[in-house]
């Protein structure tokens, strides 16, 4: 099993860590800062090196129970040691658009009832799928993004904890938490990961975020489009903070 360091420290930009699998196109380490794909985020791209080679890693996925980084190039040899280095521009606009993607979701949660059901969070520009909703004009584009920029500019603490199953399952319905989210969580999971920003919203959530809102500095909501049954995508890109 990989120690997924990124799960308690998301401003963890280096690490070492020793290769416990290798195979034609990925190395399986002991521990990673790297975010593996899931959840609706890409995963972290970088480098890995023993010392004398450098070689980058593309892309980070769960696969048969591993965490995989495929590289491009030559894979290291099972026990070599290496350190490994996020690029920390990836990591950290994908942290700012996921910490975000929650504020928008929440907002529209409280002022008009709608509910996520899918989100995708890259770098550069990112997206969320809402229902019901069959219309986005661009008077209620205007309102919800001013009224996500007012939260965003509140300055409020995001923070990360952990809880025993029952205890987060309580705590998160008491905070208005979307049911359909928990009861996916496979009964073996005994402890969740709860993204607490503020008195706003709650999430259990294994993504990387910011640790206050104003790091994100502000959305500007772009097209959206119909994507059936009730649906809506839309999309939305980071302001300067």
């Amino acid at each position: 099993m990989t120690d997924l360091l990124h799960m308690k420290d998301n401003y963890l930009q280096t690490f070492d860590a020793r290769v416990i699998s290798s195979s034609l196109d990925f190395v399986v380490l002991d521990h990673t800062a790297f975010y593996p794909e899931g959840g609706g985020q890409s995963s972290d791209i970088g480098t890995l090196t023993d010392g004398s080679r450098v070689v980058p890693v593309v892309g980070v996925r769960k696969e048969e129970g591993e965490i995989r980084h495929k590289l491009d190039g030559e894979p290291f040899a099972i026990g070599t040691s290496v350190h490994g280095e996020i690029d920390w521009k990836s990591r950290y606009e994908c942290m700012r658009f996921h910490t975000a993607q929650h504020i928008l979701s929440r907002y529209l949660q409280l002022n008009y009832g709608l509910e996520t059901v899918g989100n995708n969070i890259t770098p550069g520009e990112s997206r969320a799928d809402y229902s019901p909703l069959e219309s986005f004009d661009d008077s209620m584009k205007r309102k919800v993004e001013e009224g996500v920029n007012k939260i965003i500019q509140q300055n409020i603490d995001v923070e990360v904890r952990f809880m025993p199953r029952k205890e987060a399952i309580s705590y998160l319905e008491k905070r208005g938490y979307q049911i359909r989210y928990l009861e996916m969580v496979p009964k073996s999971v005994k402890e969740f990961r709860v993204l607490i920003i503020g008195d706003y919203d709650v999430a259990s959530c294994a993504g990387t975020h910011v640790a206050n809102t104003k790091e994100i500095g502000g959305i500007q909501i772009g097209k959206s489009k119909n994507v059936g049954a009730g649906k809506r995508r839309i999309y939305f890109k980071l302001l300067t903070p």
